[in-house]
């Protein structure tokens, strides 16, 4: 380090570094009031500060759990769709609870990771799906503080726990069951377009947000074109924003029954009635409530949970209930595994598998009740 003494009267400390990257010598400087023993070390400091930034190299102060999350929080927020950012944060309490706060990152060995999450799962009997969520959010934050220059290990930890024996509730409908949700809601007439969605997206397998999106120009002889999705999470009521849907697999075309375009020519004719009237306005889309405007997630899915309540289904009903009762009624038709994960826009076989396996296994148990009938 070399000092200059400035017209000014102020004092210029300097230092040269080696630029890891192109390997030439670089400067760096401070400009201090004095030339002190104190101005030294703070400059000293400082410069060091400014290589360490130049050069990425790992920043030596030891930081809690608490503070990479906090870093990692805005990262990810611009990298991914408001509802999965939703998604992240529902988990950020038990992320906390199950590292630390306190828990400096560069401490996190294999071992403590792997205890934290087999007690997740044995002890406080978290599912095996959140538990993995869990597991995998963790390792994004530990890998992004790593990525910004702070000294941590990433635990290289597989999965490995010894499932539960544990019967997984059925997540979908049974025929009577929907039928009995959709006479429900046709009940009272501010809920029969809800009754009408509800039945298209049994009809369909379309998630909400890809329903909602739905616009008269998606509308094909047969088919329909799903390329969007609605997300109100990070808006208000009256706010719309259409985005692109949840993967690439999401954007499909998917052939309509007779029913379910009899729905759509329904919808489409009351929609003309409300564009007779002022609160109306006219956005294209199809599944709308009187003003014209997307039928929002939080006011369905409360009115879809009273109606089974009313309607005396034991279930915590769902709009993704929906989509798996779609998955049903094909499994119940033999369609193809791989046909249906195309129909309903998924990449990962296992929640088409899960719904799949519940369905043929109450196949071969109705056979079996059948067989016994047999008379000759």
């Amino acid at each position: 380090m070399w000092i200059e003494e400035l017209t000014n009267g102020k004092y210029k400390y300097s230092e040269r570094y080696t630029d890891p990257y192109t390997e030439k010598s670089r400067k760096v400087s401070v400009t201090l009031n004095s030339k002190s023993n104190q101005a030294k070390k703070q400059a000293i400091s400082e410069l060091q500060e400014k290589i360490n930034k130049k050069v990425n190299a790992p920043k030596q102060e030891a930081i809690t759990f608490e503070k990479a999350l906090d870093l990692f929080k805005p990262y990810y927020k611009k990298k991914v769709k408001a509802s999965s950012y939703i998604s992240f944060k529902s988990t950020e309490k038990t992320l906390i609870k199950t590292i630390g706060k306190d828990m400096l990152i560069k401490n996190i060995d294999l071992l403590f990771f792997r205890k934290k999450i087999e007690n997740l799962y044995y002890d406080q009997k978290y599912s095996f799906n959140y538990v993995k969520k869990i597991k995998a959010f963790t390792l994004m934050i530990l890998s992004f503080a790593k990525d910004e220059g702070y000294t941590t290990e990433i635990p290289n930890y597989k999965l490995s726990l010894v499932l539960r024996q544990e019967k997984e509730p059925e997540k979908y409908l049974e025929k009577h069951e929907l039928r009995a949700l959709i006479n429900q809601l046709n009940k009272m007439k501010s809920n029969r377009r809800k009754a009408d969605m509800i039945e298209f997206m049994a009809l369909t397998g379309l998630r909400y947000g890809e329903l909602i999106a739905l616009r008269e120009e998606d509308l094909y002889e047969g088919y329909i074109n799903v390329n969007g999705t609605i997300d109100f999470r990070n808006g208000s009521y009256s706010t719309v924003v259409r985005t692109t849907p949840k993967t690439k697999a999401a954007n499909r075309n998917i052939a309509l029954s007779n029913r379910a375009v009899n729905i759509i020519i329904k919808v489409l004719q009351e929609n003309q009635l409300y564009k007779l009237t002022k609160e109306y306005t006219d956005l294209g889309y199809i599944f709308t409530n009187t003003s014209g405007l997307p039928i929002d997630y939080r006011t369905f899915e409360p009115c879809l949970k009273n109606a089974a309540k009313f309607a005396g289904l034991q279930k915590p009903v769902t709009s993704h209930y929906l989509r798996h009762t779609h998955i049903s009624f094909l499994a119940e038709l033999n369609i193809p595994i791989k046909v249906v994960m195309d129909r309903v826009g998924h990449t990962d076989a296992s929640t088409t598998l899960q719904v799949y396996t519940h369905v043929t296994s109450k196949m071969k148990e109705s056979l079996k009740d059948k067989i016994e009938t047999i008379d000759y």
